[in-house]
């Protein structure tokens, strides 16, 4: 009898596997990132399955007594990490169980780790004879576990046809079974059949590029005729604009008309999207519709997303910003299906080949790709259909009606966007994964593809007092400055993206130009007054364990500091110049966002503006906050309670940056390209042009912001995000 191959140190429960030796997890043979950190506390879990953990265990386990940290934000980002990487979730968990003042208990079923080619090879031919998992959350509990039962079954059945003894299963854990005959003989027929043909390789898609500019394609469509393409392109800095082109042909003809293309009716009217303001992932502008032969267009609609045409050509579903942070789904426009609030906003709205049914993709903060596809009914029944994604890009249906097309980040197998299929019913599978980020923009009636291919990237640039050049400041690939100092020797950096693991580290740089050092995890919002410390949201990302609180972390020697324990959601804050007192900006659940004023030391945090109503600058003496309404309005209120005065020079798209060390003056800037920065008095609204800011290269560049300026204004430091996009026809995809 041939011998087994050696079996890796480590314990399988479910899908996964923990290599031990290498500090690593796995599903399925493919790597999941997890850092280390979590890593052992989940180790310490499953090899003391079925009992209660403490969190003084934990602690006592992990870390020595001579290490100083934040011992309870630790275990709660390790905890956090576990269930975002095996995908658990907290209320109904399927792998590690809450007990509330106690710990933590793992309830899954686990083994020794089985030979790891063995088991993928087992898993992936369950996976290949076997619909793909439902993530629908709303039924997805009860698909989770006969799909772990699956994996289950399958790796405690050796390929030789010898079975495992049973053994007596931890409370809560799932009970081992030996698999019937009959099992064993279909699940060796599928391993069999898998094994053979797994080298065999589906035909290679077929691409033919369209676009051949520098800078960034924002979307594309077929024509009726199937042939032609409409899209609109930012070629080498210039506004985005209509193009048309032809497979075959290397020449792309301009339409004569600036905007981006949302949609083509079967008559050939296009919806098209004017003056478009971006702000982070998201944007803003005009609908309108003109003929693909010609004329200017008419305008419908202002402060829209995305939209696109019914089947029938009669009719536009909009993604349609309304009052500030409310984002609607309307079908017709002014008809609402579905609503968010609190920064959430809707993008890529797409209606059925049989118009009763939209697809559209909800990103839960405001301003990140991040998010989900889900589906909705013309009566407002709503579903969710895939995942979480890091990113999300591209939504198109299938021509057949029963699937979508989508590309997203799936942070468990890869840090590049990829291209997804998913059912009406929720399953998904990954069908591309290319070497540069892929992003679905059209499907034909005869199933060929428009695909772009992005390379993203965020930079921060600077000058700072004395130098006469400015320079680049960033760190990593995908970073952006959210603070300067006074003084303009430190920025605080928010790192993104592959980076940071598809999640958001807290980075703080000297402008001298020495390396940055990594604070923590969250997102960072402002320095404290001294400097000794960072206000960061926390949990962030797009899946917080529960609403996200405020965290001081040290900028030197010292321990993570929690701030707020409540249940509004806090996204953005700053310490007044007393020290004693806190100011953010949050909502309470179902309401809008505002500016809450809460005391250091505790208490009860008391709103200071009306609802839809946010501001970030405090004058110097601590006593107005510049906040701007819904109705791009801007406004003095007094931190202590009292009336509001209108401000005025400050113009609509501009936004308040920073007072002058006086207290006379605003600094603001546009959200334009180039971003323009003024100094505003604050009584006589006297404008004073001082800065016109964008990086010498501008192809590409999606949006630039957040600026900062020190308050002298002789300093400054911008962001921006740049998308360098090449349009294909690709044919197939299956």
């Amino acid at each position: 009898m041939p011998t087994n191959p050696p079996i890796s140190p480590g314990i399988c429960f479910g899908p996964f596997e923990l290599d031990v030796a290498a500090g690593e997890v796995r599903k399925a043979g493919t790597l999941i990132k997890l850092q280390p950190q979590p890593f052992r506390v989940l180790l310490l879990l499953a090899e003391r399955a079925g009992t209660v953990v403490t969190r003084e265990e934990i602690q006592q386990c992990l870390w020595s007594e001579s290490t100083f940290v934040d011992f309870e934000h630790g275990i709660n980002f390790s905890i956090n990490q576990i269930r975002g990487a095996l995908a658990d979730d907290a209320e109904k968990p399927r792998y590690i169980e809450t007990l509330p003042r106690r710990g933590y208990r793992f309830i899954a079923a686990v083994r020794p780790a089985s030979n790891r080619q063995e088991a993928a090879e087992i898993a992936a031919a369950i996976d290949e004879a076997t619909p793909a998992r439902e993530v629908n959350p709303e039924h997805g509990a009860k698909v989770e576990k006969e799909h772990e039962a699956r994996y289950k079954s399958a790796a405690e059945t050796r390929i030789d046809g010898d079975s495992l003894n049973e053994e007596k299963e931890p409370r809560h854990g799932a009970r081992w079974r030996q698999m019937s005959a009959a099992s064993v003989v279909v699940l060796l027929l599928a391993a069999g059949l898998w094994i053979r043909h797994r080298d065999t390789k589906p035909p290679e898609a077929d691409f033919q590029r369209l676009s051949f500019g520098r800078g960034m394609v924002l979307s594309a469509r077929f024509a009726p005729d199937g042939q032609s393409v409409i899209y609109g392109a930012a070629w080498d800095g210039k506004p985005s604009q209509l193009f048309w082109a032809r497979a075959g042909s290397f020449e792309a003809r301009p339409l004569g008309a600036e905007g981006d293309i949302l949609g083509i009716s079967r008559s050939g009217e296009m919806a098209v999207l004017l003056n478009q303001r971006f702000a982070g992932a998201s944007r803003r502008g005009t609908l309108a519709v003109m003929p693909l032969t010609g004329s200017a267009p008419r305008r419908l609609l202002d402060n829209v997303q995305d939209a696109d045409w019914s089947p029938d050509g009669s009719k536009l579903v909009v993604a349609h910003y309304v009052g500030g942070d409310r984002c609607f789904l309307e079908f017709p426009p002014g008809k609402v299906l579905y609503e968010t609030t609190g920064g959430a906003w809707l993008s890529h709205p797409r209606v059925s080949p049989r118009g009763g049914q939209i697809v559209f993709l909800e990103h839960p903060l405001a301003d990140d790709d991040s998010g989900f596809l889900a589906i909705i009914n013309l009566s407002g029944r709503k579903k969710i259909l895939s995942q979480v994604f890091e990113g999300l890009s591209g939504v198109a249906w299938d021509p057949a009606g029963d699937s979508i097309w989508l590309s997203g980040y799936d942070e468990s197998t890869s840090e590049i966007r990829a291209l997804f299929k998913v059912t009406v019913e929720g399953q998904q599978r990954q069908v591309r994964r290319d070497s540069g980020n892929l992003s679905v923009r059209d499907v034909s009636q005869d199933g060929r593809f428009l695909l772009t291919r992005d390379t993203e990237r965020g930079e921060v640039f600077g000058r700072i007092h004395p130098e006469t050049k400015e320079r680049e400041l960033g760190w990593l690939d995908n970073s952006f400055a959210t603070d300067l100092s006074p003084d303009g020797s430190t920025i605080l950096l928010s790192v993104q993206g592959e980076a940071s693991r598809m999640g958001y580290a807290v980075y703080l740089r000297k402008t001298d130009g020495s390396p940055a050092v990594h604070l923590g995890d969250g997102l960072p919002r402002q320095f404290s007054p001294d400097g000794k410390w960072v206000l960061t949201d926390y949990p962030g990302g797009i899946r917080p364990t529960s609403a996200p609180q405020l965290l001081l972390l040290p900028t030197g020697a010292g321990q993570p500091q929690s701030l707020t324990h409540d249940s509004i959601s806090h996204y953005w804050a700053t310490l007044l110049p007393d020290g004693k007192r806190l100011l953010f900006e949050g909502y309470e659940p179902g309401r809008a966002r505002r500016n809450w004023v809460e005391s250091v030391s505790g208490g009860k945090p008391t709103p200071i503006t009306p609802e839809g109503t946010v501001g970030h600058q405090v004058s110097p003496d601590g006593k107005l906050l510049a906040a701007i309404d819904s109705d791009r309005r801007f406004w003095l209120y007094p931190m202590d309670g009292g009336q509001p005065k209108a401000l005025s020079g400050i113009e609509p798209g501009e936004d308040a940056i920073r007072w002058s060390a006086d207290d006379e003056y605003l600094f603001v800037a546009s959200d334009t390209i180039p971003a323009e920065v003024h100094r505003v008095g604050v009584i006589t609204g006297q404008r004073e042009l001082v800065y016109t800011l964008a990086p010498s290269d501008a192809a590409g560049l999606w949006n630039i912001g957040p600026v900062l300026v020190t308050p002298d204004g002789r300093s400054y430091v911008y962001s921006d995000y740049r998308i360098l996009s090449d349009l294909y026809l690709a044919s197939g995809l299956r």
